[in-house]
């Protein structure tokens, strides 16, 4: 297991991260706060639809997926993607904290929960769990 993220990073080939937002500010933001990291780039999608789509195309190294957005709600697309792949591994971004929606989010599969607003610190705990987890 690695000690920080930083660590993990310099010594492996780029990671990949896969932002679900329906808020295109909020995929701006995660993706400014992705870029704060070494080696990390990040895509994005603005619903469930077209992260399921993304996710297989990409195989991204994590997701951060927002809960409430049009169409496919983001416990959905978690169930969806981990249909697709078991392993994958999904860090929950929402503004939404309600007990039971992050305990159904961790049922889908989920890793992880952040609340909004998602700060670098919070946001490198976060994947710095997900990864060492999975490591």
């Amino acid at each position: 297991m690695f000690e920080t993220l930083d660590s993990f990073n310099s010594n492996s080939s780029p990671m990949t991260c896969l932002v679900v937002d329906d808020s295109a500010f909020m995929r701006f933001h995660l993706k400014r706060l992705i870029r704060s990291f070494k080696n990390i780039t990040a895509s994005e999608a603005t619903n469930g639809d077209e992260a399921i789509t993304e996710y297989q195309r990409l195989h991204p190294d994590f997701v951060l997926m927002d809960i409430i957005m049009p169409g496919i709600q983001g416990v959905e697309t978690v169930k969806k993607i981990r249909e697709f792949d078991p392993s994958a591994r999904v860090i929950m971004v929402s503004s939404v904290a309600y007990k039971e929606m992050v305990e159904e989010a961790f049922d889908a599969g989920a890793k992880y929960f952040i609340p909004k607003p998602v700060t670098t610190e919070a946001l490198r705990k976060a994947i710095e769990c997900v990864l060492g987890a999975a490591a």
